[in-house]
């Protein structure tokens, strides 16, 4: 009895100590990051893959397939989106889009508003390397999407 106590008490030990070690630092800066997003001056993304709920999807090549994000070192942004998914939703910037970004959280969202300060969208970043720009945010029907973008 003595014996099950003390591994009981030492497994309990041992997975408080784990569950409370202090969170990873982010290994790059704000100011990496930004260095990545925009290669220095101006950087244009295309999309690669997409995933909705965790599950493959297909790009839409009659309207996803061209999208283009160009992000400026200066902090403005443009989404180039020659075919609309739905030319008659008036939300589907067509067939360019201006704005503002800016990386907040130290680096951990992406955010996007219009010239005027209007918020666009907000996308949380899961990676962001020289070729690779991957993010996720809540979309359709409250599912997550994850969308990796190259430049």
């Amino acid at each position: 009895m003595r014996h099950s106590w003390r591994l009981t008490v030492g497994i309990g030990v041992s997975m408080l100590a784990l569950a409370c070690q202090p969170e990873k630092p982010n290994s790059s800066s704000s100011a990496d990051l930004e260095a990545k997003l925009t290669s220095g001056s101006a950087r244009t993304w295309r999309l690669q893959s997409r995933l909705v709920g965790g599950r493959s999807e297909p790009i839409q090549t009659s309207c996803r397939a061209d999208d283009r994000w160009t992000f400026r070192q200066d902090g403005t942004t443009t989404l180039q989106n020659p075919s609309p998914c739905d030319a008659e939703d008036p939300t589907d910037p067509s067939p360019t889009y201006s704005g503002k970004w800016r990386l907040i959280n130290q680096g951990q969202f992406l955010e996007v508003r219009d010239n005027d300060g209007t918020f666009r969208l907000g996308r949380q970043i899961v990676q962001l390397t020289d070729n690779i720009l991957t993010w996720e945010y809540t979309g359709e029907r409250g599912a997550l999407v994850q969308e990796s973008w190259v430049p």
